[in-house]
């Protein structure tokens, strides 16, 4: 099954992610089919095929939670919201785990 997910990259403290195709049982970093965006998570900034990614999707490839997420917050398109989960965070009191 092929995925489309993010391969790390850059240096030490200075990440840098490319959006990839890749086999699900494969790294991501090396064995990837093909590059299709990139994602900058120190300046916010993506930079992705959207088009491609759709035309793969319909293919029947799937994508992992996080890309599917920036894509969401990028393009508002309801096709990329049906990959993740919408959860609420849940925040304790600051005394609780000592109880």
């Amino acid at each position: 099954m092929l995925t489309i997910r993010l391969s790390r990259h850059g240096r030490s403290k200075r990440p840098f992610y490319r959006i990839v195709l890749t086999e699900h049982t494969k790294p991501a970093k090396f064995w990837y089919k093909e590059v299709l965006g990139s994602y900058d998570p120190l300046h916010h900034k993506l930079e992705a095929d959207v088009e491609a990614i759709k035309a793969w999707v319909s293919k029947g490839s799937q994508m992992s939670e996080r890309v599917a997420k920036l894509l969401y917050k990028e393009t508002n398109d309801a096709l990329f919201q049906k990959f993740y989960e919408m959860r609420e965070r849940k925040s304790l009191p600051k005394n609780a785990d000592k109880e």
